[in-house]
């Protein structure tokens, strides 16, 4: 090999290394843990796996690529697996300045103190998969859970100064506490994100905020200031939290009021987060059974804003998802729009040649990646359609759909579906006091395509694609 030729190929090989992420480089990091099944029958919580697409999505606005996050779901969400992944994925090459974001939905307890520095002699516990009734000298108790102090000192070690943790639980007062399953603002059954035992401690009767512990030593050593971390939680220690078929209402509320804010071009603090989810949690649960979520922790993180990324068309996570269901449909479904170029306020027809009947679910996603589902809707709310042409809306469907701000690309989506899917059912957004849906379009839920991505084998699914382009209003003629 001639002298050239080895240069050649040195100088290709570093620009690949150079291409690739090092181990040991400082980079921020992300663990999703979601545990809706325990190893104690009976105890099944839904719409966890809801809270960790709707997480993802929202560390994603947050700058976080897809392999900067790890996730522990169900069996995976053990609470060794969990601690292991805090002592090594959370603190393993993180720097100072690196982001460090922890989520957890599922289930809070407590369990007896038994190190004598708990208010009330009660621990407050993230119960993970693996967790078991025990018995200890102060009674009742449980293992395989995640004790405050516990996670505290997991943080602590962290070397990252930018630590956010977030925790979509709840706790009862007493293991006899009665939960209502039924929340008409919400249009839904709805789930206690508490897990209560015979004899399970309670939290003394003063207390209405939860924190994790912080150890004297350390508050004397550094002071409240220099904590890490700033944490965000879903509700008070004596309220319960209310998890649904769709996820959580928290998380509803923060990954919403996250994507509401970035559309906007803002960069959110923590703080206005929880008090965005605050908003969004009374304005959707009923009276009887609102909850407050809590903040405490660093007070200068608590202000210091979220940097978010600037959201465009090419790296919306609407967008994306939609397209990766689309392409993970063998069967091509044939869409087409009147024009592909609609000046605002100028009427939009599409339509769709069917191969079968079915159930047909259509979406449009604009240049801010804002989800809206445009059939069915409000007007027209059943979707089942025969085989043939397809164009909507019709005039006896009394609606009209108009090209909208903001400017931009639009992708368009289109599923038919054997199974009766209904995306605009399919959603516990915007619904009055009696459960019903107040809005004749809405936005695109999680659920919604769930429907779609775990389909059994047998179903068939048809998904097609297209993208227009909405132009400013050409001016009105004089």
């Amino acid at each position: 090999m001639t002298a050239l030729r080895q240069r050649l190929l040195l100088i290709a090989f570093i620009v690949l290394w150079c291409g690739l992420p090092l181990p040991g480089l400082a980079e921020q990091r992300a663990l999703l843990v979601g545990v809706g099944k325990l190893d104690i029958p009976g105890n099944e919580l839904p719409g966890i796996d809801l809270d960790l697409d709707a997480m993802h999505e929202m560390l994603n606005l947050m700058g976080f690529a897809d392999r900067q996050i790890h996730t522990l779901r169900d069996e995976a969400s053990t609470s060794s697996s969990v601690l292991a992944e805090f002592d090594g994925w959370l603190k393993q090459g993180v720097q100072p300045d690196d982001r460090v974001v922890f989520y957890f939905s599922g289930r809070g307890s407590y369990i007896p103190d038994e190190r004598g520095d708990a208010a009330g002699n009660a621990r407050q516990v993230l119960v993970t998969h693996d967790v078991n009734l025990t018995r200890v000298k102060a009674g009742p108790s449980l293992t395989g859970v995640l004790a405050d102090f516990r996670i505290a000192e997991m943080l602590a070690a962290i070397p990252s100064r930018k630590v956010l943790f977030i925790v979509d639980s709840g706790h009862a007062v007493t293991a006899t506490h009665s939960f209502s399953l039924n929340n008409h603002s919400l249009g839904a059954t709805v789930y206690s994100k508490s897990y209560n035992y015979p004899g399970m401690p309670s939290p003394p009767p003063n207390t209405t905020t939860r924190g994790l512990v912080v150890s004297p030593k350390r508050k004397e050593a550094q002071g409240d200031s220099q904590v890490n971390f700033i944490e965000i939680t879903a509700a008070a220690d004596n309220q319960e939290a209310i998890g649904t078929v769709d996820g959580g209402v928290f998380t509803l509320g923060l990954t919403n009021a996250t994507k509401q804010l970035i559309s906007e071009g803002k960069s959110p603090t923590p703080r206005q987060l929880r008090d965005a989810s605050d908003t969004y949690i009374r304005s959707k649960v009923d009276k009887a059974q609102l909850y407050t979520p809590q903040i405490m922790g660093n007070e200068a993180l608590a202000d210091t804003p979220i940097k978010l990324i600037s959201l465009n068309a090419s790296n919306g996570p609407n967008r994306k998802h939609l397209l990766d269901l689309v392409s993970q449909q063998p069967q091509h479904l044939d869409l087409m729009a009147s024009k592909t170029q609609f000046a605002v306020n100028e009427p939009v027809k599409l339509t769709l040649k069917l191969p079968a009947d079915g159930y047909l679910n259509v979406v449009s996603v604009d240049s801010k990646d804002n989800a809206t589902v445009l059939f069915p809707n409000g007007i027209q709310q059943t979707n089942n359609v025969s085989a043939g042409s397809f164009t909507f809306p019709t005039a006896q469907m009394a609606f009209d759909l108009l090209a909208s701000e903001p400017l931009g690309p639009n992708l368009v989506v289109a599923f038919l579906t054997s199974d009766p899917i209904n995306f605009y059912q399919d959603t516990v957004e915007d619904r009055d006091a009696a459960g019903h849906i107040k809005l004749d379009f809405v936005s695109l839920s999680h659920n919604a395509t769930r429907a779609i991505r775990v389909a059994p084998r047998k179903s068939e699914i048809y998904a097609g694609q297209l993208d227009v382009q909405i132009v400013a209003a050409p001016p009105a003629a004089h």
